[in-house]
């Protein structure tokens, strides 16, 4: 029988060789590389001088629960020039009216409560400062017990970077 760590790390691997855009390929190699395959990966096991270059398209999202409500712990700043503002320490909620009707609550909210990373690509609904067609993303769990998912670690693509 295979275990939800496993799954998850199964599931990883799979979305690997389908993404494309070089910051989301890079971190989910990486998350995969840090992951020990009994458990979820944890917040220590991730080390940020091992990825340097992928530092500007990384945010990382406290998970809280009851209620369910995601805080931005860090935020890449090619995701702060694409918004034109810095939301560190601020909830989702606070930031974006409407968030718990968007995909990428939708998305979060899986990744927290069964442990398997996502991937979108698509139309963008929120409000960027740049011209591109599309965005991409990729939410990878974290999880303090090796379980329950505390964190979710991201890599953000607006195309052509």
């Amino acid at each position: 029988m295979t275990s939800k760590a496993e799954e998850s790390l199964a599931r990883g691997k799979a979305l690997a060789d389908k993404i494309t855009q070089w910051q989301l390929k890079s971190l989910i190699d990486y998350w995969v590389k840090i992951h020990p395959g009994d458990h979820l990966p944890s917040r220590k096991e991730f080390d940020p001088m091992d990825i340097p270059r992928l530092l500007p398209h990384i945010s990382m999202m406290d998970v809280e629960r009851d209620p369910f409500r995601l805080k931005i712990r860090l935020l890449g700043t090619a995701i702060n020039n694409a918004f034109e503002r810095d939301f560190t320490g601020k909830y989702f909620d606070e930031v974006f009216p409407d968030y718990e009707n968007s995909v990428g609550y939708h998305q979060r909210k899986e990744v927290a409560e069964t442990g398997m990373p996502k991937h979108f690509f698509g139309q963008g609904k929120l409000r960027y400062n740049l011209d591109f067609k599309s965005v991409e993303w990729i939410l990878l769990p974290l999880a303090s017990d090796g379980e329950t998912v505390d964190l979710i670690l991201s890599a953000i693509s607006y195309g052509g970077e």
